[in-house]
């Protein structure tokens, strides 16, 4: 499984926001996953997962979703909102809801996944960063399985960022970090002009020899901790992030 950034807003006293923000933050996440390229995931920040309630439905004469799709269109046509559309097929058990995205606990959550793009890195984060000016009200809590956010994780509420204890083991000076303004990698996103995109099958790969198949996976990493840096998981040069921040703040 290739190195992700997890993202989710809790479900916690103090996060909310408006079917108005909502729809402005899936605006702007449609707008990154069209005009960037991404090699590997795209951004997938979502409220709920639909499954099809099969079972329930199983001796129908035309697919289960072909009847959602006509009961969904009745309903938006009925003036009905997307979150109450989707209510309602929950409760006509035409489907089956997780409310909160991928993770528990929380009001929207995903993951992106990056192996070792860095530059996709930066995309997940100027996304998010640009996402909490949209729902000030909320906290949303990001953690890198790699190298880009040094702390390993943030939290962005309103174009800050809140840095808690670093994890057992850490070498990251989180106060030092934080005061110079180093927390997320500066990125040369030319380095990533000719990125391959990701594949997840290769054909007859069990048969090839194991000097062919390193050649094949060594330049994901699988887990995106290394990378082509210059120094220290930064460029000389690129985009920094970190002077879109409006603050800095370490809670200790």
């Amino acid at each position: 499984m290739g190195r992700r950034i997890i993202y989710r807003i809790d479900d916690k006293q103090g996060n909310r926001f408006t079917e108005g923000e909502w729809d402005e933050i899936e605006r702007l996440q449609h707008w990154y996953n069209s005009e960037f390229s991404w090699s590997t995931g795209r951004l997938a920040v979502k409220r709920y997962i639909l499954f099809p309630n099969a079972e329930e439905f199983e001796n129908l004469e035309i697919p289960i979703w072909e009847v959602i799709g006509q009961r969904h269109a009745s309903l938006r046509a009925e003036g009905l909102s997307e979150p109450q559309i989707i209510s309602q097929m929950e409760n006509d058990k035409l489907i089956i809801v997780k409310w909160g995205g991928y993770y528990d606990n929380c009001l929207a959550s995903g993951f992106t996944r990056i192996a070792d793009n860095e530059w996709n890195a930066y995309l997940v984060c100027d996304f998010l960063l640009k996402a909490s000016t949209l729902c000030p009200n909320a906290s949303i809590n990001v953690s890198d399985e790699g190298r880009f956010i040094k702390t390993g994780r943030v939290e962005f509420r309103n174009g800050s960022v809140e840095v808690g204890k670093p994890e057992a083991g850490s070498e990251v000076d989180v106060e030092d970090v934080c005061a110079t303004r180093r927390i997320f990698s500066v990125v040369d996103p030319e380095k990533y002009n000719r990125h391959p995109a990701f594949r997840n099958m290769i054909p007859e790969f069990g048969k090839l020899r194991m000097s062919e198949r390193t050649k094949l996976v060594r330049n994901w990493n699988w887990l995106g901790y290394e990378g082509n840096f210059d120094d220290n998981g930064d460029d000389v040069s690129g985009f920094d992030l970190n002077t879109k921040v409006r603050s800095f703040l370490v809670r200790i």
